[in-house]
């Protein structure tokens, strides 16, 4: 089986490009390149929920860890970082424990805050490399004052919180993965469930719009949205969801695309 992958810091117009290679040159064995716009939207999506779950991950960690420090001021930096290892690790009660600060906190709000800087930084970045150059003295300084995107950034290193891709293929199959190395709460996944099972029955009855005019609502994070997307694609392509995308979920979460080559040559070869 041929295969490639890597780990994605930050995601740049220099990392969707680098995607875009990797994708392009394994499309390009199956005879299959004509897809990878289409391809190419949904690892998009998925990268990028990819990092607002880890973005809201890291958020519900730190306030994990202060209320920790405030009911147990005895506790050492390193008891708190054991407490926090085993809460994750159960998830039920990493899920009972992340659900009371929700409730008690506007993580959404606080990763729309992040997002927006991260898009500040991204402009940067990409004018950067498009214009193939160092950054100014003027974007220097911007860049150190965009403080909530720096700050998840250290957040992100420390822990060792990562984006991998890996694209995968033999003679039946091209597999795409995308894992986040942070676990995604019961309340995030049953969303995503939710808004794929209410978009594919507005699919299926002929009215799709109606599924995107009543969920233009997306402070909560979006959760769902980009999967409908997806969905949307593959139903194009005439892959049915379930067997076409897989959600595993551990300590770790990965999305799975899983596309037969044959069926595609046979509709776009």
């Amino acid at each position: 089986m041929q295969q490639v992958k890597g780990f994605i810091q930050i995601y740049s117009k220099k990392a969707r490009d680098q995607v875009t290679q990797a994708g392009q040159k394994f499309l390009a064995r199956a005879g299959l390149e004509t897809i990878w716009p289409e391809l190419f939207a949904c690892v998009d999506e998925l990268i990028k929920n990819a990092v607002k779950a880890n973005y809201k991950f890291l958020l519900l960690r730190e306030h994990m860890i202060d209320s920790i420090r405030q009911s147990r001021p005895d506790k050492s930096h390193t008891e708190i970082e054991e407490d926090i290892r085993c809460i994750i690790r159960t998830p039920e009660n990493f899920n009972e424990i992340a659900g009371e600060v929700l409730g008690q906190t506007d993580i959404s709000g606080r990763v729309r805050e992040i997002l927006n800087q991260e898009s500040k930084l991204l402009g940067i970045k990409n004018r950067a490399y498009a214009e193939n150059r160092l950054y100014t003295s003027d974007e220097i300084n911007l860049i150190r004052s965009l403080d909530k995107i720096n700050d998840i950034r250290r957040k992100i290193k420390d822990n060792d919180i990562r984006i991998l891709l890996r694209i995968q293929a033999d003679n039946d199959f091209l597999y795409i993965e995308i894992t986040n190395t942070a676990p995604i709460l019961a309340r995030d996944l049953s969303r995503i469930h939710e808004k794929r099972d209410e978009h594919r029955r507005c699919r299926e009855e002929g009215r799709e719009h109606e599924f995107y005019i009543n969920n233009i609502d997306t402070s909560d994070s979006g959760f769902g949205l980009g999967y409908a997307k997806i969905d949307s694609i593959l139903a194009e392509w005439g892959l049915a969801d379930e067997r076409a995308i897989t959600i595993i979920t551990a300590i770790n979460t990965t999305v799975m695309l899983t596309l037969p080559v044959d069926h595609l040559k046979e509709r776009f070869g």
